[in-house]
């Protein structure tokens, strides 16, 4: 039963982060944030920080976790001088509503959109969000009036859930947050380079963190995994679809396979869309 509860909750943060991943890169945001006068940097850190209300860089830091520093501290706090956080929510909120009008809706019918809110709100309130911090700012944010923006909501609320655990299981390893990326990488699953750019890592910085991870039998000198590796690897996964097993409970099986369901629908909708094209 405790596996199937871990495979359920695996499934169901794959499901939550397809319906949530695209606003990262949805010009409907990117124009949104623009038009507060937010930079590039800003617009992530601030977009994705702003329900926990006017943050320091070194809170950001600790929640996000695997960002260089100094990425965050060129976008934190000067953002909250542009605009408040309660602004950017609300621009974030329209940029999803304008996206939505262009990809005609979710792919779920009222009756679904409300189904899919009551699950939501059963789960995240049923499993707590102790521990949980960027989840529970989201939980603490007002609910949007459209229906279809507030299933976005309640998405972006079980990704993060799933992401505070995980980053509790990195700690917890220990890995570092450099390590934690290295690691990400060695799966093939993204690009190098991508993941060390937009996180803010220098060559120097990865390449060291790589010989680190040598030594201690975890990679190769390329930085691909040994059979060691993947086996670390592969149990902070397995820790975090446990850490993640409260979300499962607190619905039941068959519950929880409904909102993987309909969460998995509305990211499939919006993946054919081509919500996703310029990141796959």
């Amino acid at each position: 039963m405790n596996d199937d509860a871990d495979r359920a909750a695996r499934r169901l943060g794959a499901a939550a982060n397809l319906a949530h991943g695209f606003v990262y890169f949805a010009p409907e945001a990117v124009q949104a944030f623009a038009a507060l006068g937010l930079g590039d940097d800003q617009q992530y850190f601030a977009g994705r920080a702003a329900p926990m209300g006017a943050v320091p860089a070194s809170v950001v830091e600790a929640i996000f976790f695997n960002f260089a520093p100094h990425r965050v501290r060129a976008a934190i706090p000067s953002a909250w001088t542009v605009a408040e956080p309660a602004t950017v929510q609300q621009a974030r909120f329209d940029a999803i509503a304008a996206v939505f009008e262009r990809s005609g809706g979710v792919g779920l019918d009222a009756a679904e959109l409300t189904e899919l809110a009551t699950l939501s709100e059963r789960l995240v309130d049923g499993a707590g969000t102790a521990g949980r911090p960027l989840a529970a700012a989201n939980r603490e944010v007002a609910p949007p009036e459209d229906a279809a923006v507030q299933a976005w909501q309640w998405a972006t609320i079980c990704r993060e859930w799933r992401g505070d655990a995980h980053v509790a299981v990195l700690v917890a390893t220990p890995v570092t947050p450099l390590e934690a990326l290295v690691l990400h990488a060695a799966t093939g699953k993204v690009p190098v380079a991508a993941l060390r750019d937009t996180r803010g890592w220098t060559d120097d910085q990865w390449s060291a963190t790589v010989e680190e991870l040598r030594t201690r039998g975890l990679t190769t000198a390329d930085g691909a995994f040994t059979e060691e590796g993947r086996v670390f690897r592969s149990a902070i996964e397995r820790g975090t679809d446990t850490a993640c097993r409260a979300m499962v409970d607190a619905l039941g099986p068959t519950d929880t396979d409904r909102l993987i369901e309909l969460f998995d629908r509305m990211g499939q909708h919006l993946r054919a869309a081509g919500l996703y094209d310029a990141y796959l």
